[in-house]
C-alpha cells in the first residue's frame, strides 16, 4: 500500500512557527504508515510528535525507536500517561480498576507489551521496575523522559488533546509526580464539535495562538480550521503536517495523508478524503 497523498501548500496569515516543522500524532503502533508519512520528510526539519505513539498497532516499539532516531520533540498523549501508571505506579483509581488493566485490556496496551517483549527478547536492554516480569525496554524509558506536555514554536501551539476556548490547562505538572500532576491536558475532548474545533481564537499564556492537536478523531473536511488544525484522522487514515515560516507573521503548510491497515480496514476512498481536505475551510 503506497497511496500516500500530499496537499499543495496553504498560506496561513498571522501565525508562523519559528522553524520548519514536520508534525505527526496518534500513530498508535502503526509503523509502516508512519514511514510512508516520513517519505515526505526532508530530513532537516524539526520533527514534532504530539503523543500516542503506542498501543493498538503491533509495532509500538519500532515507532518509539524511530522517533528517538529522529530526535523528535515528543509530547505526552493519554496513552503514554496510561503506560506510566503501569510501569511506575499501578495503584487503584476511583472506579476500583487498576490503571494497568485500563491500559492493557481496554486501550490497546496488550499489543504494546507484546511489542516490548519481542524487543527485549531480540536484545534490547530490559529495565526492571516493581515487577521483574514486566518487559520495559530502555528506549521506551528514554522516550517517556523526553516527553513534554506541549510545544510552542513562534505562535503555533502543539498539544495532544487540544486547547479549550475558555480556559488553559496546567501544562507544567510533572507526570512522574503524582501529587502535582493534572493529566486532563492529555485527555480533554470538547462536548460537541463546535467546542472541539478551532473556529474561534485560542489564547495561550496571554498571546493569540494557532493550535495543532490530535487525540480526537476528525473527518478530513474538518481538519483545516481558521485558528487550528486537527491532525488525528483515526486508525484507517494517518496524517502529517509540514509547516514552515515565510515571515514572522505568515507561514505555509501542507498535509500528508496515507491509508493504514495495521489496526482496521484502511480508508476505502482516500481520493475522496483528499478532496474534502482540499475544499475545507
Amino acid at each position: 500500500m503506497n497511496n500516500t497523498l500530499s496537499t499543495p501548500f496553504f498560506r496561513l496569515e498571522g501565525f508562523a512557527p519559528s522553524e520548519k516543522l514536520f508534525v505527526m500524532t496518534d500513530i498508535h503502533g502503526c509503523y509502516e504508515a508512519m514511514e510512508r508519512l516520513l517519505s515526505f520528510y526532508d530530513s532537516k526539519s524539526k520533527v514534532v510528535f504530539m503523543g500516542d505513539a503506542i498501543d493498538r498497532g503491533e509495532k509500538s516499539f519500532e515507532v518509539v525507536k524511530r522517533l528517538l532516531e529522529l530526535n523528535a520533540v515528543t509530547l505526552f498523549g493519554n496513552h503514554e500517561i496510561m503506560s506510566l501508571d503501569y510501569y511506575y505506579y499501578d495503584d487503584f483509581n476511583e472506579e476500583g480498576m487498576t490503571p494497568s488493566k485500563l491500559w492493557v485490556y481496554f486501550n490497546g496496551g496488550e499489543t504494546t507489551l507484546e511489542s516490548f517483549e519481542k524487543a527485549v527478547l531480540d536484545g534490547e536492554e530490559n529495565l526492571e521496575k516493581k515487577d521483574p516480569d514486566k518487559y520495559f525496554p530502555a528506549p521506551y524509558e528514554r522516550y517517556l523522559k523526553n516527553c513534554v506536555s506541549h510545544y510552542l514554536s513562534g505562535n503555533i501551539l502543539f498539544c495532544h488533546a487540544g486547547l479549550p476556548a475558555d480556559r488553559c490547562f496546567d501544562f507544567l505538572g510533572n507526570p512522574f509526580d503524582r501529587d502535582s500532576f493534572d493529566k486532563e491536558y492529555a485527555w480533554w475532548r470538547g462536548e460537541n464539535e463546535l467546542e472541539s474545533g478551532y473556529t474561534t481564537q485560542r489564547t495561550f499564556e496571554g498571546r493569540k495562538v494557532f493550535t495543532v492537536s490530535g487525540h480526537t478523531t476528525c473527518e478530513c473536511s474538518k481538519m483545516r480550521q481558521p485558528f487550528g488544525i486537527r491532525l488525528d484522522t483515526g486508525h484507517s487514515l494517518k496524517a502529517a503536517l509540514e509547516i514552515e515560516p515565510l515571515s514572522e507573521t505568515s507561514s505555509q503548510y501542507r498535509i500528508i495523508l496515507t491509508p493504514c491497515d495495521e489496526v482496521e480496514e484502511p480508508c476505502s476512498d482516500i481520493q475522496k478524503a483528499y478532496s474534502e481536505l482540499i475544499k475545507s475551510q
